[in-house]
């Protein structure tokens, strides 16, 4: 079931009507690879999405969760390596440099890691507002589809068995139908292994070869043991006035550090974003974009062809003689949104993403700072039009054309399953070569 046509090039605008928080303030705010706040991609154009001769009778939609905590790992390495490595820096740098300013040095000075283990990916507030607003303009947009009065009948909500998805799809019905109704809405229990917000779990070929082969990642590998790395790991040591006390997993750590804590605070600046440098974001960036790339994306045919089974779940709903639901939402994570994404034919290369092209990818398409950020969604809109019915694609609320029908906002239903082959079973057992 996973689209083996040439890739039919279309055109997504990550346009943002910038009011305060909202647009990015600086231009490594965009760079931050799957940590990168929602706040920079999304639309923030409400409007009414109406196609004359054509009237919205279904939404289904995948939505990652909201911005979270970090992992375990990070968590203690704030509190251990990147405490010492602020010490170094405060001890080295007395006063501020034409790289590193005072007021980065009064931010490092201040700066003091306060999660505990506890903590790990538990959704912030700064995620339960992306959900709470997100879903506010998806109602402006089709006011039809997602009314601000709850009904069962009406809605059909799923959340995977984890705290950031529960908390998210609890802010999105607060969006919708206000706090004091969230209590009122119908989640049915979670699965650790759900058969669609979490297929790869169960795909125990993929699992075997791809999530836990080391060979999945030599790319990712290979860039990191590579020049542009080395220049990176060179250039922030001397930033923060070193030697050579940091090494690359360091220098992954400020990263890291950074992008969550820009996604958690719209107001405040991460000191360990003065540690990088534009060029610097780049080159780690473009580290996350093979790992995505070759883990979750286009890399493998398994890991997107196993997408199957969320687009077959698509496919039913909007074949489904039933009126109702009118909205099918799903809260789910990263690897999930990415493989889908792929299976769909979206932000396809030409070739291959691999470590040697750094300076020939400028313009990629696989960027996960674009297409997989918190908050990232994938929405769509079956169309009851006057000739045949319709499905209008949305990611990151901006409308993007699938490569079935490129001249088109709306795909015909047609064109939509001969080009996803729909009408052929999603053999997932098979292809995943599950012993059970």
């Amino acid at each position: 079931m996973s689209p083996n046509r040439p890739f039919v090039p279309f055109f997504v605008f990550f346009l943002c009507v910038c009011t305060s928080f909202q647009c990015p303030k600086n231009e490594y705010e965009s760079h931050l690879g799957t940590k990168t706040a929602y706040r920079t991609v999304a639309n923030y154009n409400s409007s009414e999405i109406k196609y004359d001769g054509c009237q919205a009778v279904k939404l289904w939609a995948l939505i990652r969760h909201g911005t979270r905590n970090p992992s375990l790992a990070l968590i203690q390495k704030m509190r251990t390596r990147l405490a010492e490595i602020k010490e170094l820096i405060l001890e080295n740098l007395p006063e501020g440099t034409d790289e590193i300013s005072n007021i980065d040095l009064d931010l490092f000075r201040s700066w003091t890691p306060k999660l505990r283990d506890k903590d790990e990916k538990k959704l912030t507030h700064e995620g339960e507002e992306e959900m709470l607003f997100l879903a506010e303009r998806l109602q402006n947009r089709f006011p039809k589809l997602m009314t601000n009065i709850y009904s069962s009948t009406l809605y059909k909500f799923k959340y995977t068995h984890s705290q950031r998805t529960k908390k998210s799809a609890e802010a999105f019905a607060a969006g919708l139908f206000g706090r004091g109704a969230v209590r009122d809405i119908e989640f049915p229990e979670p699965v650790k292994k759900d058969p669609v917000l979490r297929f790869y779990k169960l795909c125990e070929k993929w699992t075997k070869e791809v999530k836990k082969n080391p060979e999945a990642q030599a790319e990712m590998k290979k860039f990191h043991s590579g020049e542009e790395a080395a220049k990176t790991v060179k250039a922030v040591n001397e930033r923060l006035g070193l030697t050579d006390e940091i090494d690359l997993s360091d220098v992954h750590a400020m990263y890291m550090t950074c992008a969550y804590e820009t996604a958690w605070n719209k107001r405040k600046r991460s000191p360990w974003c003065s540690a990088l440098s534009m060029d610097d974001f780049k080159v780690v960036e473009y580290g996350e974009d093979l790992k995505y790339y070759w883990i979750d994306g286009y890399g493998h045919e398994l890991t997107y062809g196993q997408a199957c089974k969320a687009l077959n779940d698509l496919v039913e709903f909007f074949q489904s003689n039933e009126t109702f639901p009118k909205s099918t939402i799903y809260f789910t994570h990263s690897g999930t949104l990415l493989k889908m994404l792929a299976h769909m034919g979206l932000y396809k290369q030409k070739k291959h993403l691999i470590a040697d092209d750094f300076h020939l990818n400028g313009n990629r398409t696989w960027r996960v700072s674009q297409i997989d950020s918190f908050g990232t969604n994938l929405v769509f809109v079956l169309f009851d039009c006057q000739d045949e019915p319709k499905i209008l694609t949305l990611h990151q609320e901006h409308i993007v054309r699938l490569p079935s029908c490129a001249d088109s906002d709306l795909c015909t239903m047609t064109q939509f399953m001969d080009y996803y082959d729909t009408d052929s079973e999603c053999l997932f057992d098979q292809m995943c070569e599950n012993s059970t």
